[in-house]
C-alpha cells in the first residue's frame, strides 16, 4: 500500500472521473435545490458567494419533492422513536457457549435478548449524542439529487461531504480503494508545525488520503498539507469499523459514482420549468391591460388617462377596445401538461398528492395500498443505504463505544447487526406483527380454552417489550422472583392449612359439655351435699 503520489496529485487525477457525475449532480441541482451542488464553489479568497449567480426556478414540485421524500427516508432509516436495527445472536455459537456452560437454553436466550436489547438502547443514545440525524438529512438530500455524499463519524462529531468535496475509486467489484477529500481552511485552524508565514490570513487546502486494502481488511488515512504529511493525522482500523461511510443511492456496475433520484426524472423537470417559465411570462402579458384609441376618433387619448375613476368624459364608445392576447387555447393545453408533469414528479418523490387519488370518496384501505405500491418502487433504494450506510454505522459506533469501555466486547462471530427497517412496518415492529398474528391465528383456530395452556406468558411478555425496545428490568419479574413468589405462596398457603387442621383437631378431641346441673361433690370427699331422704 505505498503511498507513490501525493494526495492533491491523486484527487487531480481522480477528478476528471468525477467530471460527468458533477456535471450531472450540477444539473439536477438546478431544478431542485439550487444551492445544494452550486455551478462554482465559493470564493473564499475573496469571501463572496455564489448565491448571486443561483438561478431563480419557475416552479417547485422539485425542490418539494426532494424535501419530502428525504424526511420520510430520514423517519424510514433513524426512525426517532425505536431500533432501526437487531444484534442477532448466532444460535449455532450459542448453543455451543450454553453447553459448555452448563445452563439452560430458555433462560440463557431470554437474558441474552434482554442484554442485547439493553446495549442497542445505548447505541441509540450514543447516536443521538453524536448529532447524527442532521448529518444524516442532509446527506439523504445530496444522494436524492447529486447521487453521492460522504461520512465521516468521528468519536464526538459527524461530518458530511458533498460530491464536490471528494472522489473515489473502485476496484471491479464496486469495493472501495481510494478516497482522498479536499477541504479548505483558514491558516488558524491549522498545526502550528505546517502553518503558513505570519502576515494576511489566507485559505489552504488541506487533502485526507484514504487508502483501503481489501485482502488485509485495513484501512489507512493520513492528512497532507502542500504535498506534505500533517503530524498526528495518520489513523489505520479494519474496513468495517473504517470512520469514512462512502455513500451512493443507486450502485451502476463498473461505476465508482451513484446515480441519483433526480437523474431518473430529469426530463420531466426540465419540461415542468420551461412550461412553468412560459405559462408565467404568458399569465403576465395577458394580466397587463392596454387600450387601443382610434387615432381618427373624437374620443382623446390623454383624456381617458388622466380620468379618474366614474369620472364623466366626452367621447364615443366605438373608438376604444381592449387588448385582447387569443391565447386561452394554448395556454390550457400549457397547463394540462405541467399537471401531467407535476403528477408524475409527484410518483416519483411518493407526495401525498400521489397518494391520494382525486376523487370525491377515497377509502383509507385504497390510500393505504398506494402508499405500499409507491414505497415499494424504493425497495432498491433502502436496500443500498442498509449495506453502505446503516450496517456500517452501527459498526462503527459499536467499536467507538467498545474502545471508550461504555460497552462490554461483542464477539464478531457471536452477534452481529442486522438492520430491521422496512416498508411497512419499520424496525422491530414487524416482529411484533407477526408475534400478533400469530396469537391470532392460532386462538381462532384452537380457541382461548386450548390456546392458554400452550402459551407460556413470561415470555410472551418479554417477546412483547423486546419487539418494542423496552427495557423490562424492574418491571417484569424474572424467573427466579416468580418461584421465590409461588413457594412463598405455597408456604403461607401450607402454614394456613396447618392452622385450620390443628384448630379442627382440637376441636375434636374436646369434652362435651354437661348437660344441666348434676351433685356437686366436696375436693375432700365425703358425702355429697343436698337433701337428705
Amino acid at each position: 500500500m505505498a503511498n507513490i503520489d501525493t494526495a492533491q496529485s491523486r484527487y487531480d487525477d481522480l477528478s476528471l472521473h468525477r467530471s460527468i457525475f458533477l456535471r450531472r449532480a450540477i444539473d439536477c441541482s438546478s431544478l431542485t435545490m439550487p444551492a445544494l451542488i452550486p455551478e462554482s464553489d465559493q470564493n473564499y479568497s475573496t469571501g463572496s458567494e455564489t448565491y448571486s449567480s443561483l438561478i431563480s426556478l419557475y416552479q417547485g414540485a422539485g425542490a418539494r419533492g426532494v424535501s419530502s421524500l428525504s424526511a420520510k427516508l430520514l423517519l424510514a432509516l433513524y426512525p426517532p422513536s425505536q431500533p432501526f436495527f437487531r444484534l442477532v445472536i448466532d444460535k449455532g455459537e450459542m448453543d455451543k457457549v450454553i453447553q459448555q456452560e452448563g445452563g439452560q437454553e430458555e433462560n440463557v436466550m431470554s437474558e441474552v435478548d434482554i442484554a442485547m436489547s439493553s446495549m442497542e438502547r445505548q447505541i441509540l443514545a450514543r447516536l443521538d449524542k453524536l448529532m447524527v440525524r442532521p448529518a444524516l438529512f442532509e446527506a439523504i438530500k445530496h444522494l436524492l439529487v447529486g447521487g453521492n455524499a460522504l461520512l465521516y463519524i468521528g468519536a464526538d462529531n459527524v461530518r458530511m461531504y458533498g460530491l464536490r468535496s471528494y472522489v473515489v475509486d473502485r476496484d471491479p467489484e464496486g469495493n472501495l480503494s481510494e478516497i482522498v477529500i479536499k477541504e479548505s481552511v483558514s491558516d488558524k485552524f491549522l498545526p502550528p508545525s505546517v502553518s503558513a508565514d505570519e502576515g494576511d490570513e489566507k485559505i489552504n487546502h488541506v487533502y485526507t488520503h484514504v487508502l483501503f486494502d481489501q485482502q488485509k481488511n485495513k484501512v489507512e488515512w493520513h492528512q497532507e498539507y502542500e504535498g506534505k504529511t500533517i503530524p498526528n493525522s495518520s489513523g489505520f482500523s479494519r474496513i468495517d469499523t473504517c470512520p469514512y461511510l462512502c455513500l451512493r443511492l443507486q450502485k451502476i456496475h463498473g461505476e465508482s459514482f451513484g446515480r441519483s433520484l433526480v437523474e431518473d426524472v430529469i426530463g420531466d423537470l426540465n419540461s415542468l420549468e420551461q412550461l412553468s417559465r412560459a405559462i408565467v411570462e404568458a399569465s403576465a402579458i395577458m394580466a397587463k391591460a392596454i387600450f387601443l384609441v382610434n387615432p381618427n376618433g373624437v374620443t382623446r387619448a390623454d383624456v381617458l388617462t388622466r380620468a379618474e375613476n366614474g369620472a364623466i368624459v366626452a367621447g364615443n364608445a366605438a373608438d376604444v377596445e381592449p387588448l385582447v392576447v387569443g391565447k386561452n387555447q394554448d395556454m390550457s393545453v400549457a397547463l394540462q401538461t405541467v399537471q401531467l408533469l407535476e403528477k408524475r414528479i409527484n410518483f416519483t418523490f411518493l407526495t401525498n398528492e400521489a397518494v391520494q387519488r382525486d376523487a370525491e370518496r377515497v377509502s383509507a384501505t385504497e390510500v393505504k395500498l398506494l402508499a405500499e405500491q409507491l414505497e415499494a418502487g424504493l425497495a432498491g433504494v433502502y436496500s443500498m443505504l442498509s449495506q453502505e450506510l446503516q450496517l456500517p454505522l452501527i459498526r462503527r459506533v459499536l467499536f467507538l463505544m467498545e474502545e471508550e469501555g461504555k460497552l462490554p466486547p461483542v464477539p464478531v462471530d457471536l452477534v452481529s447487526p442486522q438492520i430491521t427497517t422496512g416498508l411497512e412496518a419499520i424496525g422491530r415492529g414487524n416482529d411484533k406483527q407477526r408475534l400478533t398474528n400469530f396469537l391470532q391465528v392460532t386462538t381462532a383456530a384452537l380457541g382461548p380454552e386450548q390456546m392458554l395452556p400452550l402459551i407460556n406468558p413470561s415470555e410472551l411478555i418479554r417477546r412483547f417489550a423486546a419487539a418494542e425496545g423496552i427495557d423490562i428490568a424492574g418491571l417484569v419479574r424474572s424467573e427466579q422472583e416468580l418461584q421465590a413468589q409461588q413457594s412463598q405462596q405455597q408456604q403461607l398457603q401450607l402454614e394456613q392449612e396447618l392452622a385450620s387442621n390443628a384448630i379442627n383437631a382440637g376441636a375434636t378431641q374436646a369434652p362435651p359439655p354437661q348437660q344441666g346441673p348434676g351433685p356437686q361433690v366436696p375436693q375432700g370427699g365425703g358425702r355429697p351435699v343436698g337433701p337428705q331422704a
